[in-house]
């Protein structure tokens, strides 16, 4: 039998700083938050007072996951990989990495400059596969839209297992 699953709670402004911090090299972020809720009790942060005004901070350990899988819109054949649009704290999840799995909509010859966007350059990515649509039912920007008849459905089938099972062997 497989051990319970353990879980820590955390803000997604205390995980973007933990990407933050482990792409850095650091040991902790700190931040603005988690004062006032009851998070701190269930999760590892610790306050600490800010060296030159007193304030009162909350720091977040640094997050190194061993594999962080992201889905971008394209990748060149020699493994660097671009993303645009609401790129959330992809960048610093794959830089916080040991390794990383991107899936792209395409792989082309040359990624042509596009406003806005991120590269991720071949040395920070492990591995590169083709998985056209692997952002469904969400959206990749410049290639389709979410699916939010998608999302409706997901409540129902989420919270029952039979209905989870049968959505399973539908893929």
């Amino acid at each position: 039998m497989a051990p319970p699953l353990e879980l820590e709670e955390h803000s997604h402004a205390g995980m973007a700083n933990r990407y933050v911090a482990g792409a850095s090299g650091l040991p902790f972020a700190v931040l603005r938050g988690y004062h006032g809720t009851d998070l701190p009790a269930h999760t590892v942060v610790k306050p600490i007072a800010c060296p030159f005004t007193g304030e009162v901070l909350t720091a977040v350990p640094a997050l190194n996951p061993d594999v962080t899988v992201i889905h971008a819109q394209r990748a060149d054949r020699r493994g660097n990989v671009q993303l645009w649009g609401i790129t959330g704290v992809q960048k610093e999840a794959v830089l916080a990495a040991r390794r990383s799995l991107v899936t792209v909509e395409e792989i082309v010859d040359t990624l042509d400059p596009r406003p806005g966007a991120v590269v991720l350059p071949s040395w920070v990515v492990t591995a590169v596969a083709a998985v056209p649509g692997g952002a469904r039912p969400s959206y990749a920007q410049g290639y389709y839209d979410r699916d939010n008849d998608a999302y409706r459905a997901w409540d129902a089938v989420s919270r029952d297992r039979a209905a989870f099972t049968a959505w399973l062997e539908r893929l």
